[in-house]
């Protein structure tokens, strides 16, 4: 619990400011991401520092825009300050691009009008991103451009910076001056974009493949980021707004949102569409996925629920004491470990089927099939294969599986309930007589 009000649920990422994780307030019964600011641990509530964090988190709470995630709430848990923020379902657009590579001009130009206005509006309040990159930008179902973590560069990057010398940043997507030390204010959030759209045009990093930061700040601070090419297959006008976006000097690179709209609405026709297309898409081979990968073997499963409910997992570790097997895979998600740490009782199986079954109804299918995967090992493991709490997680299982897109699984599941059901019926009226 954080706070006393926010149920960890699993750990969503880790990066330079800290670490985010999917929660549930407890009081309000919604689901919220919940950032601990790990990068200034140990601020105290009463020194100058946590007066500076608190009209930082005020100025973030006045910006309200559908493109800019919503601040809940704020405090210090134990010594590390927290960010309570609206959770999205979907995928940030760095993960996307890896997922199906470069994206059409109308979907770039969609997912930048999203970051565009996102920018306009929080510079309308004064409050500057400071960390435009494509990791921070995300990306749902439907289509909808969200900027993440505005701001967490000012919060936690003084501290940072004074106590460990480390640069807050991506420097593949970091403005020249802000590698030179200098403000990071709009025209460092303007580079950001167009860093985003190289990327999203090309498939590739704007400074290479490579972990270098010295050559990358080289080159960023040398000839910049290349200029795009006809031979790109990229419009003209949308090539020269990203070398506008890109240019060196704050003074000189494009900073002004209208002329910037200007270029990206004649370009977006069936955007949005490709857009939701290519998410869902990759959001559904990623569940497909999870769901198989987090399935644990009933051989194995037995010696889990035996562990200390203390026992500390790494994130990469496999389950001690067993080799692994090919067939069933035993490395566990963040959500797997929870459920299986908790030493899940038949009873407790029985309500995360419900909770489950609450999930597939609201249409949050990945989550369903991952929590479903391991309610059913446990069934099978602690009631056994003919038990109805088991029979009815694996026909939900199979649900799951249909609307994720992997039919013959789900039919391959759905007849194995059915043979079981028949085959329990037929014991049944075989006592009766």
């Amino acid at each position: 619990m954080v706070a006393g009000r926010y149920r960890v649920l699993r750990r969503l990422g880790r990066g330079g400011m800290g670490v985010v994780h999917e929660a549930e307030d407890v009081q309000l019964g919604r689901r919220v991401a919940v950032k601990m600011l790990t990068a200034v641990e140990g601020l105290a509530t009463q020194d100058t520092a946590w007066e500076r964090f608190q009209r930082e988190i005020r100025a973030l709470a006045r910006i309200d825009h559908p493109g800019v995630v919503t601040l809940y709430d704020s405090g210090v848990h134990e010594g590390v300050p927290y960010l309570v923020m609206q959770i999205l379902d979907g995928t940030s657009l760095a993960d996307l691009v890896v997922a199906t590579g470069p994206l059409p001009s109308p979907a770039a130009c969609t997912v930048a009008l999203g970051i565009t206005d996102a920018l306009d509006a929080a510079h309308d309040k004064g409050v500057f991103h400071r960390d435009v990159k494509p990791s921070n930008v995300g990306v749902t179902g439907n289509g909808r451009v969200v900027l993440q973590d505005f701001g967490l560069a000012r919060l936690a990057g003084e501290a940072a910076i004074t106590r460990t010398g480390a640069l807050i940043g991506t420097p593949q997507f970091m403005a020249p001056e802000a590698m030179s030390g200098g403000p990071r204010e709009a025209a460092a959030d303007w580079y950001g974009l167009g860093a985003c759209l190289f990327l999203m045009l090309t498939g590739e990093l704007p400074f290479g493949p490579t972990a270098d930061v010295g050559a990358i700040i080289g080159r960023a601070l040398g000839d910049g980021i290349r200029p795009l090419a006809a031979d790109d297959g990229i419009p003209v006008s949308l090539a020269e707004l990203v070398g506008r976006l890109c240019r060196q000097d704050p003074l000189e690179r494009l900073t002004d949102a209208a002329t910037v709209r200007e270029t990206l609405v004649p370009l977006m026709y069936g955007g949005t569409e490709d857009l939701s297309e290519r998410v869902t898409r990759h959001l559904r081979g990623q569940a497909v996925d999870a769901a198989r990968s987090t399935e644990v073997s009933a051989r194995v499963l037995p010696a889990l629920l035996d562990e200390q409910p203390e026992y500390v997992w790494d994130e990469d570790t496999s389950v001690p004491g067993h080799s692994p097997d090919p067939m069933h895979p035993a490395t566990l998600s963040d959500t797997t470990r929870r459920i299986v740490l908790g030493s899940m009782t038949p009873q407790g199986a029985l309500s995360r089927q419900r909770e489950a079954v609450g999930l597939v109804q609201r249409g949050q299918i990945r989550e369903a099939a991952q929590m479903l995967a391991v309610v059913v090992q446990v069934c099978l493991s602690k009631l056994g294969p003919d038990h109805p709490t088991t029979l009815t997680s694996q026909y939900w299982q199979a649900v799951c599986r249909a609307r994720l897109d992997a039919g013959e699984e789900a039919i391959d599941m759905l007849a194995r309930v059915n043979r079981r059901i028949g085959r329990r019926a037929e014991r049944t009226d075989g006592s009766d007589d």
